[in-house]
């Protein structure tokens, strides 16, 4: 079973791929190989649960949800994943004129970047959260770590914390989890599989990714405050499934279980794992403030 540290190390949403990055000061060759090696790779797609399908790769999310009046894309990846996702749809037997709507974890280039080719494709409503909304439109990362852009995409509906997005039945709420970007979003909903009902949450990121500083940021003020605010946030969701945005980790063992519909869940979170993980990437984060701190004091 999973334990409180890979938890914790799901809740962040880590880097974006190689040729976004290459000869960014906050990260190595080595991990931008591995991005580009591992984490866009085609993965074939498969049911998660009830009308929940995964259209993503190998380590980059994108998550389906169907209905009779149509469908709910959640993510679309790197721009080069932008076949492999529509592909990914049609595989499993849905048409891509049926995804009316769309939404994000958060305003990376690795969760964001086909929205634009996937918007022209579905004719789809982009949806997302304040400042996300905002850098969808500008085609601009506003993260702390401004990484490279995207193709802008018009965004039909600017969201607020709290805001639900509905279509044919299925509800998901959007909790507003900034630190990781401004505007990050973990989704909430619950689905109902084999007669049982089942807490979904779709982490939008936990932390800014390594590299700036979160306290004295001249760009982001309130970065530590929000950042503190996602982790109470995160207490108060009690997940029987979380699937982040980048699930490898999670698939990891399971997958066999999971296209075949095994039973109990290969993905149950083990009581009290939530808040374990939740409870030790506060405790990085808060190190990660008083280093930022110290170094501020000796100016």
């Amino acid at each position: 079973m999973r334990n409180a540290a890979v938890l914790g190390a799901l809740l962040i949403a880590s880097l974006a791929s190689a040729q976004t990055i290459q000869n960014h000061p906050f990260i190595s060759a080595e991990q931008s190989n591995a991005i580009a090696n591992e984490w866009t790779r085609p993965m074939e797609p498969f049911k998660i649960l009830d009308n929940l399908y995964y259209v993503g790769s190998q380590n980059i999310a994108s998550h389906l949800f169907t209905t009779p009046q149509g469908h709910i894309l959640l993510d679309t990846g790197m721009p080069a994943m932008h076949q492999a996702v529509k592909g990914n749809i049609e595989k499993l037997g849905f048409k891509l004129s049926d995804v009316k709507i769309m939404i994000s974890s958060h305003a990376h280039i690795d969760h964001v970047g086909g929205h634009a080719e996937m918007k022209k494709a579905t004719g789809a409503q982009v949806m997302a959260l304040g400042e996300d909304a905002r850098a969808l439109e500008l085609g601009k990362d506003l993260s702390p770590v401004e990484y490279l852009g995207w193709t802008p995409v018009k965004v039909d509906r600017v969201l607020k914390d709290g805001d639900s997005v509905s279509l044919g039945g299925v509800t998901l709420r959007a909790v507003w989890t900034p630190g990781h970007t401004p505007g990050a979003t973990t989704w909430v909903t619950t689905l109902v599989d084999g007669g049982r009902s089942y807490n979904m949450v779709f982490p939008g990121g936990a932390v800014p990714n390594p590299g700036p500083p979160v306290v004295g940021n001249a760009n982001h003020p309130t970065l530590a405050d929000d950042t503190l605010s996602t982790f109470r946030k995160l207490r108060e969701l009690n997940p029987d499934i979380q699937l982040p945005g980048h699930p490898g980790p999670l698939f990891m063992g399971n997958l066999d279980g999971l296209r075949s519909g095994l039973r109990p869940h290969p993905l149950l979170v083990p009581a009290g794992e939530w808040i374990k993980g939740i409870d030790a990437q506060e405790a990085a984060f808060r190190k990660r403030m008083e280093a930022d701190a110290a170094r501020l004091s000796t100016r």
